[in-house]
């Protein structure tokens, strides 16, 4: 596996000599290689970086590329999207083509001498834009001016843990063996980050236990080898110090290792030293953009162990306790297949549901998550019929912490407009029957409880957008209630987009509320959760329920099993997936 360093789209190969041979790299690959090129003159030649940074060029019709480069990929947004100016005038020069008379000198127009018209104007649409909702992060409540990223203030929150209550990890560190002299360094800087929160879930000042792992199958096997053979006290961690191989931006046994600790309930974080090398920092630039990572690392390692790392306010005419249920399936990238000449999905589809409770308005009272998950592989591409996988998630749920709750708001994503009124009618009665039963045995046959129930199906992959008259982007939190379906209620909000990208709303559809939840601001209620998603101290495009799902669905993908050896029930009040 290579690193692709250039590409040289004047040569081909038999036109590009081998360097010292005199020969053409045609040639080469025929008399060395004893491979007869299909396309010779082919042009672009691949250069791939080779051992001691030298260059080696490849033939075009030799390479298969897996991914991009991390600093490529980073960069593509700049080339994929465009500013809502560049896209506003663009729609103004494709109107001169669509418009009577617009372009005189080319004899009106495109469409006009088809006899087809355009209105000349757009659909104007009224704006508000939701506030920032109370957010606070160990006490302190974020300003209005750091609404878009409070990771700052975070870094630098004290939780004020009781010290009776503490409960300390017994953390196994997992290094890469190129990281011999420096994981001991980087597994301190990390609990001390943690320890100056002061947080309920504590790392010691040396880990319980140190595994030394290679690539691959040195990597997964060693993970075995030492849980096979270890007897290992309750409340483990394991922070695995990955160092992916040369030329890939991610650790290809990151699933294998993923799908044995989930197996056995492990919680567990990856720190990826290919990102960025935490035990060299080079000036003082370097070492600052480590501990940006690392302090992150730490805030995500309290949120997998259950500590809500800040607080969001949501609308009080919800009733609590409140059930909220976020549902999405992963589908795998499809792949060719050469056999039968097109694309097929590569393994099964997975589904995943996050079952979240809240039973205060207080922060003070909920200072741990209550979530618990589950998910369920299934045929590839298959969307619909969850409600039996719905059903019993939010009963174990409700089973696992006790709970009668007083509502329920249910956010389904990967719903088209077709499919709304079956998908709900399939899904909104398997919930109900779960809910009538908290506490009980799955399966139980009691007397329904009447929780008033919320499904709103979330749309996020929609052409529309929003901008000014003037051309504009409108700001995040941007409320559209104008724009009505033909049969369901519904509203968008704007997201968050990169500074040279135009943002994208969210649809939201309205496809059942009960009325006792008729004064709750369902907009409002899904800006606020847009909030409380613990992997990103910002407003994200989607409530954190229906987000987390996805997390956990793609985690499960990547797994060899789909996720199907998941301990959901060790993992209850964990944000494992993160």
């Amino acid at each position: 596996c290579y690193s692709i360093m250039d590409i040289l789209f004047d040569q081909s190969p038999s036109s590009l000599p081998v360097q010292g041979l005199g020969i053409s790299h045609a040639q080469y690959f025929a008399q060395k290689k004893k491979i007869t090129l299909k396309y010779p003159n082919a042009k672009p030649m691949i250069q791939v970086q080779g051992r001691n940074d030298q260059p080696i060029y490849l033939p075009a019709e030799v390479v298969c590329a897996n991914e991009l480069d991390p600093q490529i990929r980073a960069k593509l947004p700049l080339v994929a999207s465009y500013t809502p100016r560049i896209r506003h005038e663009a729609i103004e020069e494709m109107r001169r083509y669509l418009l009577p008379g617009a372009q005189k000198s080319q004899g009106g127009g495109l469409l006009p001498a088809l006899g087809i018209g355009l209105l000349d104007e757009r659909v104007v649409v009224n704006v508000t834009k939701l506030p920032l909702p109370v957010i606070v992060a160990a006490g302190v409540r974020i300003p209005e001016g750091q609404g878009g990223n409070w990771a700052p203030l975070t870094a630098k929150a004290n939780y004020n843990a009781n010290p009776n209550k503490v409960v300390q990890m017994n953390v196994v560190v997992v290094y890469h063996k190129s990281i011999k002299s420096s994981y001991q360094s980087v597994y301190k800087r990390v609990a001390d980050m943690i320890r100056h929160h002061n947080a309920t879930y504590q790392f010691g000042s040396k880990p319980f236990g140190v595994v030394e792992a290679g690539d691959m199958n040195q990597h997964w096997g060693a993970i075995e080898r030492y849980f096979g053979g270890t007897k290992l006290p309750d409340n483990v961690f394991v922070l695995d110090l990955a160092r992916p191989p040369r030329g890939q931006s991610n650790d290809p046994a990151y699933g294998a290792v993923k799908c044995f600790l989930a197996k056995g309930g492990f919680l567990s974080q990856f720190v990826n030293f290919q990102t960025h090398d935490h035990g060299r920092s080079r000036d003082a630039r370097d070492e600052k953009k480590s501990t940006t990572i690392l302090s992150g690392v730490a805030r995500q390692i309290l949120s997998k162990c259950g500590v809500r790392v800040w607080w969001v306010t949501i609308p009080k005419e919800v009733p609590l306790p409140a059930v909220f249920v976020g549902v999405d399936v992963f589908h795998a990238p499809r792949k060719f297949d050469p056999k039968e000449g097109k694309r097929k999905a590569g393994k099964e589809s997975i589904a995943a549901i996050i079952v979240q409770i809240l039973r205060s308005h207080n922060p003070a009272e909920n200072s741990l998550v209550e979530i618990y998950c589950e998910t369920e592989s299934r045929a590839a591409g298959k969307e619909m019929e969850l409600g039996p996988a719905m059903n019993r998630a939010v009963s174990n749920a409700l089973k696992a912490f006790k709970v009668a709750p007083s509502s329920c708001y249910i956010w389904r994503d990967g719903v088209g407009d077709n499919s709304i009124e079956q998908v709900s009618q399939q899904e909104i009665p398997a919930v109900r029957q779960a809910l009538s039963n908290p506490g009980q045995v799955v399966g139980a046959k009691t007397k329904a409880a009447n929780v008033p129930l919320s499904y709103i199906v979330c749309q996020k992959r929609i052409a529309t957008k929003f901008l000014t008259l003037q051309g504009d982007a409108i700001p995040c939190g941007g409320l559209i209630t104008d724009i009505q379906g033909p049969q369901y209620k519904t509203f968008y909000i704007n997201g968050t987009s990169p500074p040279f990208s135009t943002p994208k709303p969210v649809r939201f559809v309205m496809a059942h509320n009960d009325p006792p939840l008729y004064g709750v601001s369902p907009s409002k209620l899904a800006w606020a959760l847009c909030h409380d998603y613990p992997n990103w101290a910002g407003p994200i495009k989607l409530p954190a329920p229906v987000q987390m799902a996805h997390k956990l669905a793609e985690l499960a993908g990547e797994m060899g099993d789909c996720g199907d050896t998941i301990n959901h029930k060790k993992f209850a009040g964990k944000i494992h997936f993160l």
